[in-house]
């Protein structure tokens, strides 16, 4: 099947095919694999093909390498080698930098069922004498085989022949399956046969066009469980999300819920359109439900780092990373975060009107005093900076420089009306 329909150049209805529809409690189900999974990052290969990302230099990648081995990341896509030879000789010099630096990093490098680029992944093995993954993508969705003028046929050969090649050359095949999410059962369990036959041991899930809801995720892995279950293959599956529809967060925790062995992201969601699974949220959260312990302060570190040479600038709300997410003015918090204050624990305070602790990120709650403001925004700062947080006077002081001013109260402007009511 190629999405077309029979003696006709119109495409076929599977072209629109989606997992969505596939409902999970029509299928047998699955026990899913104990909940282990690890995050794989994208951000030196999806991330950089977006148009508004700045192209880092090589020393630039090398240090972007060195934060994500800080932050716990232990494997990561660090090219396409086989798009030109400047890209080989970055690809290499990376794989250098890993191997001097005894960073403990599972390398992979993405390329096409072209024998060039699997040529190119292999001599990175070689030259470097490390084991690399081969990540070989190749779409096989209706819709892409209807534009491509491909068939089923097709699609098997170029993967037999790709895992041949990376043998020969010393690399570790991982199949890619581009836009896995729209891709019917009946095409997925031809491809599947083809990585039974040839003894294919992961397998990476694609939602390439964020067409996936959580929902499409379970069906899909679930499906794709069962089919290797019932012919006695073990598998390994990973899962690559995009965020087209503002979903790649939620599937990803979903795939690492059903027992994906890798899932995929980068720094802050860079990616093109709109960008990848954020690999930052998925580390945040994966570390907070105690499924990974990630070193939270290294990760803003990285993401810090990254957002500077990449040129990316975050928004001040984006989770756990934003310059905003720690600040309150409503009267309410504040009177609740200074009485956690005044109980003296901190992960209360860092909690009680917070889901994500600031202190994991090396950040504090910050109580700012403004036109919402009430007294307790005020006798919280006071308490922070040592001053008497009874006085009636000077608390009615500031909040009526506060009510008049068109935002916040600077630290400066709170201790000049301090100094001129002495």
């Amino acid at each position: 099947m190629n999405g077309r329909t029979a003696g006709s150049s119109s495409p076929s209805a599977d072209v629109w095919f989606n997992w969505n529809a596939i409902g999970v409690a029509a299928q047998q189900p699955v026990s899913a694999p104990p909940y282990s999974g690890t995050f794989f990052d994208e951000t030196l290969r999806d991330g950089l093909q977006a148009p508004n990302i700045r192209n880092p230099s090589l020393e630039q990648k090398l240090r972007l390498v060195d934060h994500m081995v800080r932050s716990g990341v232990t494997s990561a896509d660090l090219g396409f080698p086989g798009s030109d030879p400047a890209a080989l000789r970055t690809c290499v010099d990376i794989a250098q930098h890993i191997v001097r630096s005894g960073h403990p990093l599972s390398q992979g490098y993405a390329g096409r069922t072209h024998p060039s680029d699997i040529n190119a992944i292999c001599e990175i093995a070689q030259q470097v004498g490390v084991a690399v993954d081969a990540y070989i993508f190749i779409g096989v969705s209706p819709i892409r085989q209807y534009v491509e003028d491909w068939d089923v046929q097709l699609i098997q050969r170029h993967i037999r022949e790709s895992v041949v090649e990376c043998r020969r050359g010393g690399a570790e095949f991982v199949l890619v399956l581009e836009d896995a999410v729209r891709c019917t059962p009946e095409v997925l369990g031809q491809v599947y046969d083809v990585a039974i036959d040839t003894g294919v041991r992961r397998v990476t899930l694609c939602d390439t066009v964020g067409a996936a809801l959580p929902s499409g995720v379970e069906s899909l892995i679930q499906w794709s469980h069962q089919y290797f279950q019932d012919r006695g293959h073990q598998v390994a599956f990973e899962w690559h999300g995009h965020n087209d529809r503002g979903l790649a967060l939620a599937n990803s925790l979903t795939a690492l819920a059903h027992g994906c062995e890798r899932v995929h992201g980068t720094i802050l969601g860079i990616g093109e359109r709109a960008g990848n699974a954020s690999l930052d949220q998925l580390m945040v959260n994966s570390h907070l439900d105690e499924h990974g312990r990630y070193d939270l302060k290294a990760l803003r570190e990285y993401s810090d780092y990254a957002a500077s040479v990449l040129g990316v600038e975050v928004p001040q709300n984006y989770p756990a990373l934003g310059r905003d997410v720690f600040k309150t003015s409503a009267g309410v918090h504040a009177s609740a975060i200074l009485k956690a204050h005044e109980k003296g624990n901190l992960l209360v305070k860092d909690t009680v009107y917070s889901s994500v602790p600031a202190s994991c990120l090396g950040r504090e709650q910050e109580v700012l005093i403004d036109e919402a403001s009430g007294a307790n925004n005020v006798k919280y700062w006071l308490t922070l900076h040592g001053y008497d947080s009874a006085n009636t006077t000077l608390i009615k002081n500031v909040l009526a420089k506060a009510k008049s001013s068109r935002g916040p109260l600077t630290d400066e402007q709170i201790r000049q009306i301090i100094a001129n009511a002495e």
